[in-house]
């Protein structure tokens, strides 16, 4: 569907997503019910700089780890009406090659508007411009590379934004949930949210959702680990970042980091993008 100039890791890794959870090739399905499976990934190392910084944590303004449950997010947000999803993973490979991913995601429902961004770099250097596909009136633009270097493709139609937000979030995924732990409350994008973390590695989880890190169960051995989950009060994962360091059987050092971000829930608007008269053309 798209050109031949998509990046090779952005396609690694929209096939990873799709792949997990069952989705198309431009925007993965997700499953919402409490068994679902999501795409793969992991988190960031650390959710308090994402946060900008939070509340001091009291448990005993919330329930225990024991009572961590989320509410179906295809209502919610479909009640909110519009919504930001990013969504990041940065990788170091068993050869020492880091590679990084973001994606952007905007979401306006009630004018039935999605705008998303795709970036990969390998070492710090551009893997051949960002990929941009902006969906309005039925119709998908996409926008391959930067400048006088881009090639621009439409078609009729376009994908689920709700499954493709949720299929970013990874808080149901692998039954990881069933061991976080209240760590407290804080406030992210505005919103009184509780903190769960799981500090014990879950090596099926970080080999299923990185990039560096391939191999059997057994093959990697975790240095350290972090994963954390911020809930609001309506039961929505707000953000999620996944981080870990490892040594595979044969030595070598590899790392990973993933993270999600929910914001502008019920505020986010999508503008039409100032490249899409030439996409039109």
């Amino acid at each position: 569907m798209y050109p031949n100039r998509i990046p090779v890791l952005i396609v690694a890794v929209l096939v990873l997503l799709a792949g997990c959870a069952g989705g198309a090739d431009v925007a993965p399905a997700a499953q919402t019910d409490d068994t679902g499976e999501s795409t793969g990934g992991g988190d960031s190392a650390d959710a308090d700089e994402s946060t900008g910084g939070g509340d001091s944590a009291d448990a005993d303004e919330s329930t225990d780890g024991d009572d961590f449950e989320l509410s179906d997010p295809e209502r919610l947000l479909r009640d909110a009406g519009s919504f930001t999803v990013s969504w990041s993973y940065t990788g170091v490979d068993a050869d020492g090659v880091e590679a990084a991913v973001t994606r952007e995601f905007a979401a306006d429902l009630e004018t039935e508007r999605s705008y998303t961004r795709t970036t990969s770099t390998t070492d710090g250097q551009p893997d051949g411009g960002a990929v941009e596909q902006f969906v309005t009136d039925g119709v998908t633009y996409v926008r391959v590379g930067d400048g006088d270097e881009a090639t621009y493709t439409s078609y009729e139609g376009s994908t689920e934004v709700l499954a493709t937000a949720i299929a970013l979030s990874q808080a149901r995924a692998y039954g990881a949930d069933d061991d976080l732990t209240f760590a407290g409350t804080e406030t992210f994008d505005g919103a009184s949210v509780e903190r769960y973390e799981l500090s014990a590695a879950n090596e099926a989880l970080i080999l299923a959702g990185s990039a560096a890190a391939q191999g059997e169960p057994g093959s990697l051995e975790v240095t350290s680990f972090q994963y954390v989950v911020l809930v609001d009060e309506d039961g929505l994962s707000r953000h999620e970042s996944w981080s870990f360091s490892g040594r595979m059987d044969d030595g070598s050092e590899v790392s990973g980091s993933w993270e999600y971000s929910l914001t502008g829930v019920g505020s986010t608007t999508v503008d039409e993008p100032a490249w899409l008269d030439e996409a039109r053309a």
